[in-house]
């Protein structure tokens, strides 16, 4: 991935990447940091970029053409449009599934105001995306890129040495991360938790699922508003729940999952709460080649003749968001039924989003922002 921060300053960014990780991942070539001095596209003879602010008032105000031809000259480098970030206070505060999304792209261009700001017509002309890093004022954006940079470059593959430490950050699930201990097991009388002794994973993720929830009530309880339980609900041939949980996996650590061709759960009444997200996969996910039942021995087969509404009339939402996955006529009868079941359908996905990675993750991530902005 490649990094170009336009800045008045670009001693300020270059010092701070070549340390710690970054410092690594540019040496691997992992990423790279380019600085792009908007003084060098200053229209005047003293090269400066600043003048006085129309209608009056203190400081100075960054004038458009610099900034405007220093943005020019990155995309004649790279030969097309990048994103362009603008690092302002006057911004959604960034998030993870923002960092994630900014992840995917081959060339971001982070833009670092100073003084009393950029004029505003070139802003419109050129920023794509406006980010806060908090909601205080810096003296310039560049702590803010050197922010972004850093929290970017660690779903950039080839950044981390273990590929798993970015699977599941803390905040992924708008949630706090749980405690950490490490050795040694007893310290100042105080003793490690006796379940990460256990050697149980399930306990283990149980309880720092639990963990993270009450820290996260205690710390920060306005994450918990865009905190949903995702539920993945599958039915048909094994190939559906195995899909299921490749996306389910995609959008959280602590999916839920639940096998829809068990006659039990098909007689059992099932309300989900608004905080929960369903994700339904249905038997036209699996798509060709899939296991067949009698190849999966542990997995009952369903019965293909049950109908949709049949097979869940039990289940109930309650202004629930819900996504669902299946063929074309498979994602028609869902939608009415579930609908009028008071879910909220936010996605309808074909069994192409599971052909590549990169789709797929993106799927996830669409998933994620969605439900950012649900309620």
């Amino acid at each position: 991935m490649n990094f170009y921060v336009l800045t008045l300053f670009p001693e300020m960014i270059q010092n701070a990447v070549e340390t710690s990780i970054t410092g690594r991942a540019i040496k691997s070539g992992s990423i790279s940091v380019d600085t792009v001095n908007i003084r060098d596209f200053s229209t005047r003879k003293t090269m400066r970029v600043d003048d006085y602010p129309y209608g009056g008032g203190a400081g100075m105000v960054m004038e458009p053409e610099p900034v405007f031809r220093a943005v020019k000259s990155v995309e004649g480098k790279i030969g097309g449009r990048p994103r362009v970030v603008y690092m302002t206070p006057q911004a959604q505060v960034l998030d993870q599934t923002k960092v994630e999304s900014l992840a995917q792209e081959k060339n971001l261009i982070i833009l670092c105001g100073h003084y009393e700001g950029i004029d505003e017509r070139v802003l419109q002309e050129t920023v794509t995306d406006y980010i806060s890093i908090g909601d205080y004022v810096l003296t310039g954006g560049e702590l803010g890129a050197l922010v972004l940079i850093d929290a970017v470059s660690r779903f950039v593959p080839g950044v981390l040495s273990n590929e798993e430490s970015s699977q599941f950050e803390s905040l992924q699930d708008n949630l706090l991360e749980y405690p950490q201990y490490t050795r040694p097991e007893i310290w100042h009388e105080m003793s490690v938790p006796s379940v990460l002794l256990s050697g149980d994973h399930l306990r283990i993720e149980k309880w720092r699922h639990e963990e993270s929830l009450k820290r996260t009530k205690e710390r920060r309880p306005d994450l918990l508003k865009n905190s949903y339980r995702v539920v993945c609900v599958s039915y048909g041939e094994p190939g559906a729940a195995e899909k299921g949980r490749a996306l389910t996996e995609c959008i959280t650590r602590y999916g839920e999952y639940m096998d829809y061709n068990r006659r039990k759960l098909q007689k059992t009444t099932f309300r989900m709460k608004p905080w929960n997200l369903l994700l339904l996969v249905m038997p036209g996910a699996a798509g060709e080649g899939s296991t067949s039942c009698r190849e999966a021995e542990t997995v009952v087969c369903y019965d293909p003749a049950l109908s949709f509404a049949e097979r869940f009339r039990g289940f109930y939402g309650s202004e629930t968001p819900a996504v669902l996955v299946g063929s074309r006529e498979e994602l028609a009868e869902a939608s009415s039924f579930l609908e009028a079941r008071k879910f909220r359908i936010i996605a309808r996905i074909s069994p192409a989003v599971f052909d590549e990675d990169t789709l797929l993750r993106n799927t996830a991530l669409d998933i994620r922002e969605k439900t950012l902005h649900f309620h």
